[in-house]
């Protein structure tokens, strides 16, 4: 089973390498996909997201359900978590 992570983001530099690290680490490898749909972060959000290996994708409309579909759209694991940074 393949469990897709989805966390919509927005300016969360401070808090997403640990989360994303927790999630890593919580899980066996290779069964868990991390997805950020992030909603226009003007901070280092993406690069840090992106550093760690995870999807980002940049979301068309900002607010948090618009990001949480388009992240679940993106999904491949037959699971959708939906975790807030």
């Amino acid at each position: 089973m393949e469990i897709s992570v989805i966390i919509p983001t927005y300016n969360e530099a401070d808090n997403i390498k640990k989360l994303i690290n927790l999630l890593f680490a919580a899980s066996k490898e290779g069964d868990i996909e991390i997805i950020i749909s992030d909603g226009g972060s003007t901070d280092s959000t993406t690069r840090i997201a992106q550093d760690l290996g995870v999807t980002v994708h940049s979301a068309t409309k900002r607010g948090r359900a618009s990001q949480m579909n388009e992240g679940a759209s993106l999904a491949k694991g037959n699971v959708l978590y939906f975790v807030h940074a």
